[in-house]
C-alpha cells in the first residue's frame, strides 16, 4: 500500500494523520486542501469520530496519494480512536492555534504522549503547523517557542492559515516529500540487503561437525544429505 513505485506506475498510497485540540484548524485545512476554490466555511462543526480524504500531491520524485485522517480533538473520542487512527500511518501533522498558547502546550502535554503510546514514533515523519497565521494581531505563541518545539521533537514547522490558503498545500506536499523520500530509501536499502544475500556464488553451504560421523558410516551420509 505505501510500497514507492517507479515512474508511470500505479502512485503510492501513504496514510497521514493530523493531531491537535478541538478548534485549531484540523478540518479547515483538509478542506482548504482538497477544494482550494471553494469558500471556507467558518461554521464546521467539530470532527465527530474519524474522517479522511484522499489527495494527489507532488513530491520530488513524482506524484503520491495522501490519504488524510481527521479525528475529533476531544478527549472523549480521541481515547477509543487513536490506536486505529494511527495504524499504518507513515506521517503527522500536528496542529496548533497560533492565537491559542492552550493549543500549543496540548502538544507535549498530550499530543505527543498519545503520539509516543500508540505509534512508534520515530518512525512516523513529523511536521509541526501553526494555524491561523492570518489572525497575526492576536497571536500568542512566538515563532521562537514553535521552533523550540521543533528542535526538542525533531520535526520542521510551518505556519499557515486555512482561511486565505497561505502555506496549507506547501504544508502537505513537504510532510508527504518526507514520508516519500523515507520510504524510497527504504526500499534501496532492502533492494540492496536483497542483492547482497543472492550474491557471491549462492548461500554457504551447511556446516557439518566432523566428530558427528565417528558414530558411523550412515549417520555420516544423513549429514551430508547425498
Amino acid at each position: 500500500m505505501s510500497r514507492a513505485t517507479s515512474a508511470g506506475g500505479k502512485p503510492p498510497l501513504y496514510k497521514i494523520v493530523m493531531l491537535g485540540d478541538s478548534g485549531v484548524g484540523k478540518t479547515s485545512l483538509v478542506a482548504r486542501l482538497t477544494n482550494p476554490e471553494r469558500p471556507l466555511n467558518h461554521d464546521i462543526s467539530a470532527t465527530m469520530g474519524i474522517e479522511f480524504d484522499t489527495q494527489m500531491l507532488d513530491t520530488e520524485h513524482g506524484k503520491v496519494k495522501a490519504q488524510i485522517w481527521d479525528t475529533a480533538g476531544q478527549e472523549r473520542f480521541a481515547r477509543v480512536l487513536l490506536p486505529t487512527y494511527f495504524r499504518k500511518a507513515k506521517g503527522v501533522i500536528l496542529v496548533y492555534d497560533i492565537t491559542n498558547a492552550k493549543s500549543f502546550e496540548s502538544l507535549s502535554e498530550r499530543w505527543m504522549a498519545q503520539l509516543n503510546d500508540h505509534a512508534s514514533s520515530d518512525d512516523l515523519a513529523k511536521l509541526l503547523v501553526g494555524n491561523k497565521s492570518d489572525l497575526e494581531a492576536s497571536r500568542e505563541v512566538t515563532k521562537e517557542k514553535a521552533e523550540q518545539f521543533c528542535q526538542e521533537y525533531g520535526m520542521d514547522m510551518l505556519e499557515t492559515s486555512a482561511k486565505s490558503g497561505q502555506n496549507v498545500l506547501q504544508a502537505f506536499e513537504k510532510l508527504i516529500g518526507i514520508v516519500h523520500n523515507r520510504a524510497l530509501a527504504a526500499n534501496k536499502n532492502k533492494a540492496g540487503i536483497q542483492g547482497m544475500s543472492s550474491g557471491g556464488g549462492g548461500a554457504a553451504p551447511s556446516t557439518v561437525k566432523l566428530e558427528d560421523g565417528k558414530k558411523g558410516d550412515a549417520a555420516g551420509t544423513d549429514a551430508c544429505g547425498c
